[in-house]
C-alpha cells in the first residue's frame, strides 16, 4: 500500500512512547501514577490500565520507593533530577537503571511530574558477571586490575593495604585427592576470606590459588599487620577440606603515597615468597 498519508505528531509520539525499551510514566503531586507506558508495565510486571491511580510504592516496592523519594521531592519543588541508581523490585527482581525526572506544570503551578527511565540491569548484569571469578564468585583479575590502579589513583591512597596470598602446597591437594577437592578449597577459601574481610575490603581470585585482599581504612603498618594476621589465623582453623589441613601464606604491604602499580604488586609478591621461605602458613609485611 503506498504511504501517502502524513501521520500527525501526537500519534508519532504515542507509538514511540508504547513501542520504546524505555520506562515513560507521570504522577501526580501525591505520587500516583496518572500513566505509565507499555515496558514499564513489563518490567514492574503490572497491569498497565491497573496501574494508574496506584502509588508508586505500590508499583516499584517500598524500597525502589524510599530510595528515590528524596528525588521524588526535589523534582515536586521544581528541580530536573537526572541519575543512576538500583533497588530490589517488588517482585523481588533486580533493578538497575538510569533516570530523568521533569517537573510537570499546568497554568504556572506544579501538578506532579514525569520520569523517562532506562533499564540498564541487563549491562549492569554482564558487567558483574565480566568481573567475577566463576568458581569462587569473588571479584576476578580483570576487576582487581581496575580497582587498584583507582585506589593508587585516591588522594588517600596511604589508607589502603594490599594483601596477596595463596593455598600451601595447593599442588599436592591436586595431585593427591583430585581437582574437585582443590576447587572446593578454593570455594572456601573464598567463603572465609568473605566471611573475615566483609565490608573492610575487597576481595579477589587472580588466577590458580591466588588471592588477593585491598583492605580500606588502613590506620597504619600495625593496624594491617593485625587485620592480615587475622585473615590467616582464620584460614589455618577454619575446616576448608576434610581430608587434610590448609593454610595460606601472605604478602601484605600499606600503599604508599607515590606508589605505583608495577612497583607495589613486585613489593607484595616478594614479601608473599619471603613468607613461603621462612616455611609458609606465616605472613611477612614489607
Amino acid at each position: 500500500m503506498p504511504c501517502n498519508v502524513t501521520p500527525s505528531t501526537p500519534e508519532v509520539f504515542e507509538q514511540l512512547i508504547d513501542s520504546a525499551p524505555l520506562l515513560f510514566f507521570s504522577v501526580g503531586c501525591d505520587l500516583t501514577y496518572t500513566y505509565i507506558n507499555p515496558f514499564f508495565a513489563e518490567v514492574h510486571n503490572i497491569d498497565q490500565q491497573k496501574a494508574v491511580g496506584m502509588h508508586m510504592s505500590e508499583v516499584i516496592g517500598e524500597e525502589g520507593f524510599n530510595n528515590n523519594l528524596p528525588h521524588y521531592k526535589k523534582v515536586l519543588q521544581g528541580e530536573s533530577i537526572r541519575y543512576d541508581s538500583f533497588f530490589v523490585k517488588a517482585d523481588g527482581n533486580p533493578h538497575h537503571y538510569h533516570a530523568v525526572y521533569k517537573p510537570l506544570y499546568e497554568n504556572g503551578d506544579i501538578i506532579g511530574f514525569t520520569g523517562v527511565v532506562v533499564d540498564i540491569t541487563a549491562e549492569k548484569q554482564l558487567e558483574e558477571l565480566s568481573n567475577t571469578d566463576a568458581l569462587t564468585k569473588v571479584n576476578n583479575r580483570r576487576k582487581y586490575e581496575t580497582d587498584l590502579q583507582k585506589v593508587l589513583e585516591k588522594d588517600d591512597a596511604e589508607r589502603y593495604g594490599l594483601i596477596l596470598l595463596d593455598i600451601d602446597f595447593f599442588k599436592l591437594i591436586n595431585d593427591e585427592l583430585g581437582h574437585d577437592k582443590g576447587d572446593d578449597a578454593l570455594v572456601r577459601l573464598s567463603t572465609v576470606l568473605k566471611e573475615v574481610v566483609a565490608d573492610s575490603g575487597k576481595i579477589y581470585r587472580i588466577g590458580g590459588e591466588e588471592f588477593v585482599v585491598i583492605l580500606d581504612n588502613v590506620i597504619d603498618q600495625e593496624n594491617l599487620e593485625q587485620r592480615t594476621e587475622t585473615i590467616r589465623q582464620a584460614v589455618e582453623s577454619y575446616n576448608i577440606l576434610d581430608d587434610r589441613k590448609v593454610t595460606v601464606s601472605i604478602g601484605a604491604s600499606v600503599i604508599v603515597s607515590g606508589d605505583e602499580k608495577r612497583g607495589l604488586v613486585k613489593r607484595v609478591d616478594e614479601a608473599l615468597y619471603k613468607a613461603k621461605e621462612s616455611g609458609r602458613n606465616r605472613s611477612h609485611f614489607v
